[in-house]
């Protein structure tokens, strides 16, 4: 049986912007008509600027994060390179952009992930996931991002354990972590099956 379109799902009767906070945040609210005739008003929107993420692989087999402070939060987090994709920019060259910003780190070979979005019902950003493999360090970071950024170099190992252990809080930094390391699994098994053969 063939999916229905949205429309045929959900009917917005009416939308509203509430907040604009351009380019940051736009929050609104629509009135829904469910398929079995019933009304939802005043359900809420959040309209955020999508954003990429980076789990860049150095030569050497380590990973920059960066270190900082989040209000959200109200506390320090660690995390994945990230930033928001200005205007029309290619989610790519932002995802190279914000890498050399936030670690300094330049090249390699680059791999896209998805796109996923934080929250289906309230949207809240499409994030877009990149591996790049083989980057090297080439200059100073230059995040000149609101306060503090560190950047540490962590093992694929001491990732693994992070994911684990639930410290990391960032949902988009986890998310982008088990994809890089499912990815890097397979790639590192494609080539031990390739080697298997040549023998």
């Amino acid at each position: 049986m063939a999916n229905p379109s949205r429309d045929e799902i959900w009917r917005v009767l009416d939308k509203r912007l509430l907040v604009d906070r351009s380019p940051y945040a736009r929050i609104y609210e629509r009135d829904i008509q469910m398929p079995n005739g019933q009304v939802i008003n005043n359900f809420v929107e959040v309209d955020l600027p999508p954003y990429v993420i980076i789990f860049a692989v150095l030569e050497d087999g380590t990973v920059p994060w960066v270190r900082q402070y989040r209000i959200g939060l109200s506390r320090y987090t660690l995390e994945l390179p990230a930033g928001t994709i200005n205007g029309s920019e290619d989610p790519l060259e932002a995802a190279k952009r914000e890498l050399r910003e936030e670690t300094g780190c330049e090249g390699g070979v680059w791999q896209f992930l998805g796109k996923y979005i934080m929250d289906p019902n309230r949207q809240c950003g499409w994030g877009y996931v990149y591996l790049v493999n083989g980057v090297r360090q080439t200059v100073a970071p230059d995040a000149n991002d609101l306060g503090e950024m560190d950047a540490e170099l962590l093992t694929l190992d001491a990732i693994r354990q992070l994911l684990t252990s639930g410290s990391l809080l960032t949902a988009s930094t986890v998310m982008a972590a088990a994809l890089a390391l499912v990815a890097l699994g397979s790639t590192m098994s494609h080539e031990m099956d390739r080697k298997q053969t040549n023998r």
